[in-house]
């Protein structure tokens, strides 16, 4: 946790997944682990995650520390933000193992992850700040906001979209054409002026309203410098383009034309600012806000981002339900989903799913994998490796990977021509090439 923000700014927490949160003040005994929040804090992140209204309720549980209520952090990373401006940031921890977490460099190096894993699988995270603004070093809050700038100042740079608007007006001389009904009963005193018609070319559609909008949200929620800096830039480019005055008509009638692509993955980033970073709760009253990321998912799509690109020619699936374990009456029984379906080039079929959990170093030859996932992988052979073609059927279960573990573990022999190799992920490594072991094909 840091230490006392400066006068006038709001506090900010750093804590890990998985955390203890605990209302008060920190006791020298307690774990890394358990983090204390004054109490207003507490209870505005208590009630934000726990209003039925919102579906936060997986981010923690309620239970028990020392004999008062406590928030029990799942595998949910990102931010919430409370009313009164102090910032909960949750951030990835399973790549480390206990009793390294102490210290800014920890805690940078679990930023510059999730940021790394959040640009490879989440559109809205691909256009990156400069280098020199050094984002592991700064509040994941101000990070994402950076994030947002950027990817508005990519598209605006390649040009703001422009569509005809029509214009009514009375002007002194005729342009486009004379709205007749309208002029027929114009007062005497005004007859030297014409109510016209006409189209004009303006940046005024739905995409480039939005747009405006966001910056402009994104320039009141900043409290970094640069930040600010870029959203005034953004604001005096988008100058001529007025807000949006209604965000969901606006979002239903986004329609960009063949000239206007690169302003389309500024959707996702608007619905974020106007949706995610705005606040969770409608109303007057600003109750939290909220942006999260479930790292099973996060984790799973980072993987097959991963193969795609070291694996081109394969064909990498996610989230397959065409199977299922056996049938009843004609209908389909114990439907089944592994998290990934691999066809090389040569048309072997290997079944993999993601772990985002930690392994035993000291627990060979499984590493303390769970019996569950094991039985899982061969229901997943049963139905996905049936065919008779297929003599040898490898299974994987990907892992982050941490100090001690091999690349590769030794296969581990189900019968039948399967293999259970249990693979690691080097995720401290920034160079793909080098997170995944090439091993695992030999």
């Amino acid at each position: 946790m840091p230490g006392a923000p400066p006068p006038n700014q709001a506090p900010h927490f750093e804590v890990r997944e998985h955390d203890l949160l605990v209302p008060g003040i920190r006791r020298p005994e307690w774990k890394a682990n358990v983090t204390a929040l004054p109490p207003a804090v507490f209870e505005a992140v208590q009630a934000a995650l726990f209003d039925p209204r919102y579906e936060l309720s997986p981010v923690a549980t309620m239970t028990r520390f020392e004999g008062r209520a406590a928030l029990k952090l799942t595998q949910w990373v990102g931010l919430l933000r409370t009313p009164d401006g102090a910032t909960v940031e949750i951030l990835p921890k399973t790549h480390e193992r206990p009793g390294t977490r102490t210290g800014a460099e920890s805690l940078e190096r679990s930023r510059a992850l999730l940021l790394r894993m959040l640009a490879a699988t989440d559109e809205r995270f691909r256009v990156a700040p400069p280098a020199e603004l050094q984002t592991a070093h700064m509040p994941l809050y101000e990070v994402v906001i950076r994030y947002a700038l950027e990817g508005v100042r990519a598209a605006v740079r390649r040009g703001i979209p422009h569509a005809y608007v029509p214009v009514q007006e009375e002007r002194p001389g005729l342009r486009g054409r004379l709205d007749l009904p309208r002029q027929v009963r114009q007062p005497p005193h005004r007859a030297h002026l014409l109510h016209v018609t006409y189209d004009e070319f303006l940046p005024d559609r739905p995409e480039t309203r939005l747009t405006r909008l966001s910056v402009e949200r994104l320039a009141a929620l900043t409290r970094l410098p640069a930040n600010q800096r870029l959203a005034r830039e953004l604001l005096h480019a988008l100058d001529e383009v007025p807000p949006s005055r209604n965000v969901n008509v606006d979002f239903a009638a986004w329609r960009l034309g063949r000239g206007h692509t690169h302003f389309a993955p500024l959707e996702a980033l608007c619905r974020m600012v106007l949706y995610e970073l705005n606040p969770i709760v409608a109303g007057k009253k600003t109750q939290a806000h909220a942006l999260l990321f479930d790292m099973n998912v996060v984790y799973e799509a980072y993987v097959a981002q991963l193969l795609r690109r070291l694996y081109p020619t394969w064909t990498v699936a996610t989230q397959v339900t065409q199977r299922a374990l056996g049938d009843a009456d004609g209908l389909p029984a114990f439907r089944l989903r592994p998290d990934l379906l691999l066809r090389t080039e040569e048309g072997q079929v290997i079944v993999a799913d993601t772990k985002w959990k930690r392994l035993e170093a000291d627990k060979a030859p499984t590493y303390d994998v769970a019996n569950a996932d094991a039985y899982q992988m061969l229901a997943y052979s049963e139905a996905f490796q049936h065919s008779a073609a297929y003599t040898h059927k490898a299974l994987w279960l990907i892992y982050p990977r941490l100090p001690g573990l091999p690349p590769v573990s030794a296969p581990i022999r189900l019968g039948q021509g399967r293999t259970l190799s249990i693979v690691t992920i080097d995720l401290n490594q920034a160079d793909p090439g080098a997170q995944w072991p090439a091993s695992v094909l030999t």
